[in-house]
């Protein structure tokens, strides 16, 4: 499907947290897709969450050409929202193999890897950001862009190394940021900070000198288990970040599934 949109991305939510799906030139493309159920973390008794608000009908969804999954863990690799989709076009890691072509045998999968970061998908790139964390919880980011804009997408916020700064000079300027506010963060031996805040949502604007952001990966989902009694959240109203002096003029408030463009 191709949409003759000049200099024009569209976004929607599909859930409060972190599903979307984004039109950047000709290409429609779904990220994290979650759209019902629960997600759990190893055991039930350690982390389950599940969504507070409903999140899009299935049968609603826009059309798309590929799912990318940003991140290994249930909450952005949901094998029972892919089981029900079918996509026939996946980008994800490459940790996720072995589980990936379990869920869904047919589809052709494309794994990025530190040997093919950048992937073409028609007239649109995909260029990966692999993060300098060695240890689990392990969180990448990336962009999109069709040669005159991007969209960085930052599920749990993002240090670039100075080469990826480099990088990021090379592409086309960053019309919108996706990348969370919320500050979460867990004991050391769980994985640590998770959400950097707003402060580390102030440090990627200026890394990316994105002209707008949406708040994403912020919601207050419902939870039980270990982790979210050992959890250190800190959320911010709204109202806290238009009135803030650097974010309120780029902030994009999103609270429902209407689509948007910019």
């Amino acid at each position: 499907m191709i949409f003759l949109f000049l200099n024009m991305i569209r976004f929607q939510r599909l859930n409060m947290d972190n599903s979307w799906h984004l039109q950047v030139g000709s290409q429609s493309i779904l990220i994290d897709p979650w759209l019902g159920g629960v997600e759990v973390d190893f055991f039930k008794w350690f982390n389950m969450q599940w969504h507070r608000t409903p999140p899009l009908p299935i049968e609603q969804l826009p059309a798309y050409d590929w799912v990318v999954i940003t991140q290994k863990y249930p909450d952005h690799f949901h094998a029972e929202t892919l089981r029900l989709l079918k996509p026939k076009r996946i980008i994800a890691p490459k940790s996720i193999r072995k589980q990936l072509s379990a869920v869904i045998p047919d589809a052709t999968i494309h794994y990025v890897e530190h040997t093919n970061e950048r992937i073409e998908l028609g007239d649109v790139v995909l260029q990966w950001f692999h993060t300098s964390r060695k240890m689990d919880p392990i969180y990448d980011a990336m962009a999109l862009h069709d040669g005159k804009e991007a969209v960085m997408v930052a599920t749990h916020g993002f240090d670039f190394s100075k080469e990826q700064h480099h990088l990021l000079r090379s592409l086309p300027p960053v019309k919108l940021l996706l990348s969370p506010i919320t500050f979460y963060k867990l004991p050391f031996f769980l994985g640590g900070v998770v959400s950097p805040g707003m402060k580390g949502l102030q440090n990627l604007l200026r890394d990316t000198q994105a002209e707008k952001f949406v708040s994403t990966h912020d919601e207050d989902k419902h939870a039980k288990g270990l982790v979210s009694r050992m959890a250190n959240v800190v959320r911010y109203s709204v109202e806290d970040i238009f009135n803030h002096q650097e974010l309120g003029s780029k902030f994009i408030n999103i609270a429902d599934y209407q689509p948007q463009s910019l």
